[in-house]
């Protein structure tokens, strides 16, 4: 049996296709779930990290247009009707006024679409999951740094002791 595999997926095969007593297959299944306990794990710090980044920047978005939307319109009106601005700078400031908006609404539209990749990564399945986390093929520096099952055995032996 190789306990050297770190993928899920590859640990439950190893343990499918190897013929053992009721004993270690139970440490092994333990061990096992360990594992798939620790990326269920990862993936919902990553999840929840993911949805308190994007309610950060949607108060800060809403926070901005509230703030400075209306309050800059009413100053421009209350300017071009006193005479302040002429209607070519009144014009100007509209047109930034109108970019402001949009790239407000930009972001927005961001913000949305982060809540979309936000539902796949939480009804990802916990081997795609793995796979994307593993970081060796643009870091191969990394490679054998990831927990393998016998490290899962033994700290399920560790824990029955």
């Amino acid at each position: 049996m190789n306990l050297n595999v770190t993928r899920l997926a590859d640990m439950r095969a190893e343990i499918d296709r190897t013929e053992l007593n009721a004993v270690d297959r139970e440490i092994l299944e333990r061990a096992y779930a360990a594992a798939r306990k620790e990326w269920r794990v990862q993936r919902k710090k990553k999840y929840r990290a993911g949805i308190e980044t994007r309610d950060e920047s949607h108060d800060e978005l809403v926070y901005q247009a509230r703030k400075h939307g209306p309050k800059e319109l009413r100053k421009l009106k209350t300017d071009l009707e006193e005479g302040r601005i002429t209607p070519q700078d009144a014009e100007g400031k509209m047109r930034n006024f109108v970019a402001e908006h949009g790239h407000l609404s930009d972001l927005h539209r961001s913000l949305i679409e982060d809540d979309s990749q936000l539902a796949d990564l939480h009804a990802k399945p916990l081997h795609e999951f793995q796979v994307e986390a593993d970081l060796t093929g643009r870091f191969p520096a990394l490679a054998g740094t990831g927990r393998k099952l016998g490290d899962y055995v033994r700290q399920v032996q560790e824990q029955g002791n």
